[in-house]
């Protein structure tokens, strides 16, 4: 077989294959570390105890037992932080 010059038509395509899968497995990797991503308890204010009759028990984000879709660990439900939403 003999070497044929690459068209530069065949290193456009070739390119643009590239970027495709890449950007593809880019996307995905980031929408998973989006989902993933919490804040540090410290970093929203976040402490055990109510605050002016607010706590993670009436919060839309708090998930029972003691967990919240916005902050990493354990989460009192007694507890109090300024991501703090009241349910609807």
């Amino acid at each position: 077989m003999k070497n044929q010059p690459v068209t530069r038509r065949a290193a456009i395509k070739a390119s643009l294959g590239v970027l495709v899968a890449t950007g593809g497995v880019a996307a995905v990797a980031t929408r998973a570390q989006a989902q993933s991503a919490k804040a540090a308890p410290a970093s929203v204010g976040y402490q055990t105890t109510p605050k002016n009759g607010d706590q993670c028990s009436g919060c839309a984000y708090f998930i029972a037992p003691g967990s919240c879709s916005l902050v990493s660990g354990v989460i009192s439900p007694n507890g109090w932080c300024e991501l703090y939403s009241p349910k609807s």
